[in-house]
């Protein structure tokens, strides 16, 4: 299960800390260092599934939007400790740059979903 969850922290990491990249040279016009990124997402991803794992004990099994809801607010607010205190953001800073990487990684996985759904329907 430990190597499960560093493994997952990992390429986390690799990816998200790309985005991370993209969206601090969109917003910030500079972006930080690879290994920087990749501290930050890493350490974040590894807090992220602790804390979701706790509400996910903590909360009733029964309601649905209420652990979601939580589970999304409680990995921002780690993303965006992780940004401030790794990369050195400001708290402006790392709240744009987590919500940009945040804007294009669900536009990433539905434009992947759309594309993969696209190519089922056009199988069948």
């Amino acid at each position: 299960m430990i190597f499960g969850l560093i493994l997952g922290a990992a390429i986390n990491g690799l990816i998200v800390g790309l985005i991370v990249m993209i969206a601090s040279r969109i917003l910030l016009k500079e972006s930080p260092e690879f290994a920087d990124a990749f501290k930050a997402c890493f350490y974040a991803a590894i807090a992220g599934t602790l804390a979701q794992f706790a509400l996910g004990l903590a909360l009733d099994p029964e309601a649905i939007w209420l652990p979601l809801i939580l589970s999304v607010a409680v990995s921002y607010a780690i993303y965006v400790i992780s940004f401030q205190m790794i990369i050195g953001y400001t708290m402006g800073q790392a709240l744009a740059v987590a919500a940009m990487a945040a804007a294009i990684s669900f536009a990433l996985v539905f434009g992947i979903a759309f594309v993969l759904a696209l190519g089922v329907a056009g199988a069948a």
